[in-house]
């Protein structure tokens, strides 16, 4: 039976226990959301085959600020008429705020994801918005 502090204070988000020893594995019984599953990383069978699928390709998209090549980037900006600058100012401060966002709040939806091969990509998500930050 999985913990759920819904029913002592219904205006919070369900969250797992670290460990259910009631919990069921079965990938037929997973469900992605407040599941009943050990919350083990039980990932040689999965249900959500997409998952691992979105979560390779996360892993072979991902960049790092510091391995990018920016040379050219930084003539081009010179180069930007002044309001081009300030568009370009605009969105990438609004992305940076974006990442903010996702990297604090990600994890608050993560706690009550069951599916180990969901989880792992949300992990993988909230780790790649904190490294952008730093962009």
């Amino acid at each position: 039976m999985t913990y759920s502090p819904s029913k002592t204070n219904p205006s919070r988000m369900p969250v797992n226990p670290i460990f259910n020893p009631l919990g069921n594995d079965d990938p037929e019984h997973r469900s992605i959301w407040f599941g009943d599953t050990t919350n083990l990383m039980q990932l040689n069978d999965v249900r959500y085959n997409w998952a691992v699928g979105l979560y390779r390709q996360m892993r072979e998209n991902f960049w790092v600020a510091e391995k990018l090549d920016i040379t050219q980037d930084v003539t081009d900006y010179v180069n930007l008429t002044l309001d081009e600058r300030r568009a370009f100012d605009g969105i990438l401060s609004y992305l940076t705020f974006l990442d903010s966002v996702q990297t604090v709040n990600l994890p608050q939806l993560k706690v009550s994801i069951t599916a180990p091969e969901v989880s792992m990509c949300m992990a993988e998500q909230i780790s790649q918005e904190a490294l952008h930050n730093q962009s």
